[in-house]
């Protein structure tokens, strides 16, 4: 089961557990590189971790994550968590000024 409304994101359901999905990464490569940032999949890892502990932190334990260079993977069994997620980063993704601070107040360690 494919959701398309969170597009360029996607969710993903396999047995029971969610995957949250990003491989696009061009569009947003610029703002990223004006921070001396990477924007493939450990970037946006950082992005997405800074979104949660700013925006929902109660999302903290109810998701894992699993990016590599060209993919960013958010996973868990709670659907909800995942979708909010999803509405954080669109809103990062359509807005630089939420991006930008999303990766100025990413932890380091997760970009990469």
């Amino acid at each position: 089961m494919t959701d398309n409304e969170f597009a360029p994101l996607q969710l993903l359901e396999t047995d029971g557990s969610f995957s949250l999905m990003l491989t696009e990464f061009e569009p947003w490569t610029a703002t990223f590189e004006q921070l001396s940032q990477e924007g493939g999949g450990y970037g946006w890892h950082g992005v997405a971790d800074a979104l949660i502990r700013l925006k929902a932190p109660k999302l903290k334990k109810k998701i894992d994550f699993d990016p590599e260079g060209s993919m960013f993977v958010a996973f868990g069994k709670d659907r909800d968590a995942l979708v909010q997620l999803a509405k954080l980063l669109r809103e990062a993704m359509a807005k630089s000024e939420v991006l930008m601070e999303a990766i100025e107040k990413a932890n380091p360690k997760l970009m990469g």
